[in-house]
């Protein structure tokens, strides 16, 4: 418990820039459908405010992520920090974007999890 407590900041920072990324670009692009240019949609996309904060928030992530590994060994910390991401994402992407979620994706997600915590218990 004390290890899901430690790494809480670094995967909810993860998560937030993922589904706010994910969200810019998704309304971003009606706007350049002209611009078939990837490196014009490049730099679209890296001047945008919340592309900006996203980034930012991966970058205190790794720091946060620091302090993880520093008490915790990273065998154990990488696979439960890897299947919450996720997990969250996954979620973040039916609720928030109405992405399929289909079997398959959970049979998938579900497999992550049960590898995390028979991985977990060596």
């Amino acid at each position: 418990m004390k290890l899901l407590l430690a790494m809480s900041p670094t995967v909810f920072l993860v998560v937030y820039s993922q589904l706010i990324t994910k969200w810019r670009v998704g309304s971003m692009q009606g706007g350049m459908r002209g611009a078939a240019d990837g490196a014009s949609r490049l730099m679209t996309y890296l001047k945008d405010p919340y592309i900006i904060a996203a980034y930012l928030a991966s970058f205190l992530a790794s720091i946060a992520w620091i302090f993880v590994v520093e008490k915790y060994d990273i065998a154990n910390a990488f696979p439960i920090y890897t299947g919450l991401i996720v997990l969250l994402v996954a979620l973040g992407g039916l609720f928030f974007f109405q992405e399929e979620f289909t079997a398959q994706k959970v049979v998938a997600i579900l497999l992550i999890i049960l590898g995390v915590v028979i991985g977990g218990k060596g």
